[in-house]
């Protein structure tokens, strides 16, 4: 049995790939929930998917059995599912991928991914995930992107993501970029940040950040009015929930410090935008001495 199977082949064209996986890079299922909301509201349909049987170790990846509401049991694997969205006005089609993160045979896992996305003319990779970092719950949550591709191609000018400097233990995300580097693929991720300390399974304010800044991307339409309020309800209910903890709240405040002073340095130019903002200072000066020195001759 093939390790894909297709229900249909999609015909896509001008096509942005946006991807996630659960476990690991998916903190508060953040990453996964905002690609599931953009399917769900997009109506995006499921055309293929990867079986799980090469590809997880299932002693770590488990099956999981759930009561069904006539009173059957339901046994289910691990799911790697390809959704397509199609533009009626003529903009970018959407392949939308979500998946979890396999244990074994990374290249060959990566290889059938990269054979979907070849059939589906993409041109650009977004990767999505979430992980929990030291940031204060009653901040924005802080939602970064990164991209080693200064161009992410037509329609994207406006996005200007930082180069990533990390270096150590790489994620399915980092392979699967490198894989489409090869075919001159350009791609970006965006990361999602969680408060490690909420013990949440879901957190509808991070999901609600991820696909605000996803927005960049696609030309369809997403309502966030209902995620909007579920992080209203979620915001509220930590503040019910952590209401008479002071150890807790003695550490949000430091967090709180902490978070004000990296994002005034964020919000802070580059030495090199200093730079270029200075000379371009000077070359005013100097054009500007020169028209009135041509106009006193």
């Amino acid at each position: 049995m093939s390790a894909i199977q297709y229900t249909e082949h999609p015909i896509l064209t001008n096509t942005v790939f946006l991807a996630a996986w659960g476990g690991w890079p998916d903190a508060a299922e953040s990453a996964t929930r905002s690609l599931r909301e953009m399917v769900s509201q997009l109506s995006a349909t499921k055309f293929a998917s990867i079986d799980p049987e090469d590809f997880y170790d299932f002693a770590e990846q488990r099956p999981v059995i759930s009561n069904e509401s006539d009173g059957s049991r339901k046994l289910t694997w691990p799911k790697n599912e390809f959704y397509y969205w199609k533009s009626e006005d003529g903009g970018r089609d959407l392949l939308i991928f979500i998946g979890v993160e396999p244990n074994l045979k990374w290249r060959t896992y990566t290889e059938i991914i990269h054979k979907v996305v070849i059939e589906s003319d993409v041109k650009l990779l977004v990767t999505v995930g979430a992980l929990l970092d030291s940031v204060p719950h009653t901040r924005s949550p802080r939602v970064i992107g990164s991209s080693i591709n200064t161009d992410l191609g037509s329609g994207f000018e406006h996005i200007k993501y930082a180069v990533p400097n990390y270096e150590g233990p790489s994620g399915l995300t980092s392979v699967l970029m490198d894989r489409l580097a090869q075919d001159n693929i350009p791609a970006a991720s965006v990361w999602g940040h969680s408060p490690h300390y909420l013990q949440v399974a879901q957190n509808p304010t991070l999901t609600h950040a991820i696909l605000t800044e996803l927005q960049n991307f696609i030309s369809a339409p997403l309502d966030l009015s209902n995620l909007a309020k579920d992080s209203a309800e979620f915001d509220e209910n930590l503040v019910r929930a952590l209401a008479d903890q002071q150890e807790i709240e003695g550490y949000v405040k430091r967090l709180e410090e902490r978070y004000d002073s990296e994002e005034e340095y964020r919000q802070s130019p580059e030495p090199a935008a200093l730079v270029q903002e200075l000379e371009d200072f000077l070359r005013q000066q100097r054009d500007s001495v020169d028209d009135n020195d041509d106009g006193n001759n």
